[in-house]
């Protein structure tokens, strides 16, 4: 009788043990997967994201450079930058009298570097990076108080439209489309305009954009260090390991108002 009696105790034992298991496999895999229960969640948020390239571009414009018809004492009538509207005097050399009266209107700058012929829109196809990594820019203030005939004076360029032109590394390219939207992120501010041209250039890519934004040093800067924004999506921000797929599609499954998720 005692021995029966252990043997129920046992096998009471046992079958609490296999209903205990039962009741933890359905909490652990059925219940959640049923109603959503335990499952990881996470809050969206709205936010933004760029698709940027740091550049090293040359700047390119229709710049003509002034020289001195002869020496003599420098009076000035413009700051850097100004707009010259045409049959302006932009400066008098004393004693030989009035020089240059502007033909259109122009922007006057004093910043010359000596490569005004080269970075020319005309030659925008033609330049290439071996040519311009090469080359000792600097700018230089023409402003003074005396000039020597043949010196250069100012300059005036044509502020309806420049150019900035680098090189990408030919798995960056995608990001650029002949006619798309960028933006340049320069010291004073960004300036929009289009990706003008894309021209290979010897195993790398070379990349025109195009403006026709004032920007405040676009006459003063040949070269510089600058970010180029090519894409900017806004929406809401979901995290990689959100994503899954189903039936091939991706996508995020959604907690609805009922506590269900729903793909």
């Amino acid at each position: 009788m005692e021995k029966r009696t252990k043997r129920k105790g046992k096998h009471l034992v046992i079958y609490l043990f296999l209903i205990t298991l039962l009741v933890l496999f359905t909490i652990i895999y059925v219940l959640p997967t049923v109603s959503g229960a335990l499952a990881k969640t996470s809050v969206v948020e709205y936010g933004s994201i760029q698709v940027v390239d740091l550049v090293t571009c040359f700047f390119v414009r229709d710049e003509t450079v002034v020289q001195a018809a002869a020496s003599g004492s420098i009076q000035y009538y413009f700051e850097e930058g100004d707009l010259v509207r045409k049959g302006t005097k932009v400066l008098d050399l004393i004693p030989a009298g009035g020089n240059y009266v502007i033909s259109d209107n122009y922007l006057v700058s004093y910043y010359i570097d000596g490569y005004e012929n080269l970075f020319t829109p005309d030659n925008l196809s033609m330049i290439s990076q071996d040519e311009v990594i090469s080359l000792d820019i600097e700018v230089h203030d023409s402003r003074r108080e005396v000039a020597v005939s043949g010196e250069p004076l100012y300059k005036l360029v044509d502020n309806s439209a420049w150019y900035a032109v680098f090189w990408v590394e030919p798995e960056n390219i995608v990001k650029y489309t002949k006619g798309s939207s960028v933006n340049l992120h320069l010291p004073l501010g960004n300036v929009a305009g289009i990706t003008y041209d894309i021209i290979d250039d010897q195993g790398l890519w070379k990349v025109v954009l195009r403006f026709t934004k004032y920007y405040e040093d676009m006459a003063k800067i040949r070269t510089i260090k600058a970010e180029v924004v090519t894409s900017d999506y806004e929406g809401l921000m979901i995290a990689n390991e959100n994503i899954t797929t189903k039936d091939g599609k991706p996508g995020v499954y959604v907690k609805d108002i009922k506590g269900e998720f729903v793909f």
